[in-house]
Parts: C-alpha cells; sequence; structure tokens
C-alpha cells in the first residue's frame, strides 16, 4: 500500500522538489500551503507522514503542530519539521516527539533517507 505523506510549505519551489523525488520513491503526495490548509487536509486524507516548514503565512508551523497533537486521531502521525530554524521551538517540543529535523538547505538525499526512517 502506498505511504501518504502531507507536505506544509508556503514555498512552492520546495513542495515541487520535495513532491519530485517522494513520489520517485512511489510515495502519495498531499500538499498544503500553511498550516490553516494542512488541517484541511487532515480533514479529508490521513497521511503516514508531515514534513512541515515552520516559518508560513496564515498559520505558521508552531500553530499547526500544537493543533495537530491536540486531536487524538492525528496525534501519533509522524513529523519532519523542514527549517531554515537551528533547532526545534519550544512550543512544538512541548507539544510532542517530533519525528525528525532537517535545517534547511539539505539534499534530497537527506529528505528521502528521513522519510524512510520515518517511516520503517
Amino acid at each position: 500500500m502506498t505511504k501518504k505523506i502531507l507536505i506544509v510549505e508556503d514555498d512552492a519551489d520546495f513542495q515541487d522538489i520535495y513532491a519530485l523525488y517522494l513520489q520517485g520513491e512511489s510515495y502519495q503526495v498531499l500538499r498544503a500551503d500553511n498550516g490553516r490548509e494542512g488541517l484541511a487536509v487532515l480533514e479529508r486524507e490521513t497521511p503516514d507522514l508531515i514534513i512541515l516548514d515552520l516559518i508560513m503565512p496564515v498559520m505558521d508551523g508552531e500553530e499547526f503542530y500544537v493543533k495537530l497533537r491536540e486531536q487524538e486521531r492525528w496525534r501519533n502521525i509522524p513529523v519532519i519539521v523542514a527549517s531554515v530554524n537551528e533547532k526545534v521551538p519550544p512550543k512544538v517540543a512541548e507539544s510532542g516527539v517530533v519525528a525528525g529535523f532537517l535545517k534547511k538547505p539539505f539534499t534530497m538525499d537527506d529528505l528521502v533517507k528521513k522519510v524512510h526512517n520515518c517511516l520503517e
């Protein structure tokens, strides 16, 4: 069964590159431009993994992550934070365990390895 990955990222170029590589690894890719759109996608689909940017308009990654962990049905979805920040912000760290962290810029090989590790 094909694993679904939700990319919550405001930069369309990053979304496209992530999707290209992940689809090349036979993952189904869902997309959202911000946290609010990410929550809307979660109402319709249940991904196996979320790749989350932190700095976004409308609803940032921190707020999205807190809301994600407040919902029982989404609480156990692993999240890889992909950000220019040096570390995971306190609100995110306090809300639950992050499955992985990638500091931008990173290679697509690093992304694919992290995804594989989180989904094994």
